[in-house]
């Protein structure tokens, strides 16, 4: 999320990764991480989970002004959801401790016409561990690759798998992703993409909020351990 009052603490933290290093879009991403294309100096790949409201009408206003690409992963089936079933999306699945505007469809399509990259988030922010039937597990991962697809007219490449972690994803689920036609699937689980070596259907994420201090992102920023000597 990024809210309104949180747009300058969100361009801090862009300028200071601008700063050490360079983003990627998701194809050049998935290049690296083949090794058909060099990771040369710190590089970053940028993405947003949720879909939310805040994340067309103020993350992607910055991005576009300081010329940073971004993968942003939305829930299907509460993309234009009503504020008692984005209360209870927000609150009731996704744990956050308040109601928070959904994108509509116009603007997930927006973001596509600015140049960034969609993926799915699966339909309903499923915690896909805990679903043992495969039809609930064909309805939440192909079902919201379908959902794009059709109103983006355009391939569904990528998932994030909600909450992230790797207690939140199962085998099957992660065949099924396969199964479905999917390139890429990515967790939240802090890791680094070391190219040939990843695995492409759960590769890591750093975990970042925009309320976080300059400083701590900066600390994940610069490699932390992942910087091999």
């Amino acid at each position: 999320y990024v809210f309104d009052d949180q747009e300058g603490m969100f361009r801090a933290q862009m300028e200071m990764l601008l700063e050490k290093g360079r983003f990627v879009d998701t194809e050049t991403l998935l290049k690296m991480r083949s090794g058909d294309v060099a990771i040369d100096g710190p590089t970053f790949h940028l993405s947003f989970d949720d879909g939310f409201k805040n994340h067309h009408a103020n993350a992607a206003r910055v991005l576009r002004e300081l010329g940073v690409p971004a993968l942003f992963f939305v829930p299907t089936g509460f993309i234009g959801a009503d504020l008692e079933t984005a209360r209870r999306y927000a609150v009731d699945i996704a744990d956050y401790q308040a109601p928070i505007e959904m994108m509509s469809w116009d603007e997930v399509t927006e973001l596509v016409t600015w140049g960034f990259d969609v993926g799915s988030h699966t339909r309903h922010h499923a915690r896909l561990s805990h679903l043992g039937e495969d039809a609930r597990l064909r309805d939440e991962i192909a079902g919201s690759k379908e959902d794009l697809e059709a109103r983006l007219g355009q391939p569904c490449s990528t998932i994030s798998w909600p909450f992230g972690t790797l207690d939140d994803i199962s085998g099957r689920a992660l065949e099924i992703v396969e199964e479905s036609g999917y390139e890429a699937c990515f967790g939240a689980y802090r890791g680094t993409v070391e190219p040939g070596k990843t695995d492409v259907m759960s590769i890591p994420r750093h975990h970042f909020e925009v309320q976080w201090p300059v400083s701590h992102v900066r600390y994940f920023a610069q490699g932390n351990r992942e910087i091999s000597a």
